[in-house]
């Protein structure tokens, strides 16, 4: 497989990834505000939930950033 299939094989690869929805934003978007800011004792009675959706988008953006890494490198093999 050559240089070309390989990043057509990755793109055509990328296509078939379904949209996440993370926790984190629908938790967010569920919190009441006060004066604007979230309600802090909210948050704290659900701290089990908040920590749980800490860990999904932080371990989402990591792996985004693996993907987005081994793309930046195909590039950059590519321009050589």
């Amino acid at each position: 497989m050559d240089q070309a299939e390989k990043i057509n094989l990755v793109v055509n690869t990328l296509r078939t990834v379904k949209p996440k929805k993370l926790l984190i934003i629908e938790l967010a978007n569920s919190i009441k505000r006060v004066n604007g800011e979230f309600d802090y004792q909210e948050l704290t009675n659900r701290q089990l939930e908040v920590n749980l959706a800490i860990d999904e988008a932080k371990i989402y953006g990591g792996h985004t950033l693996q993907a987005v890494d081994s793309l930046v490198r195909l590039r950059a093999k590519k321009e050589v």
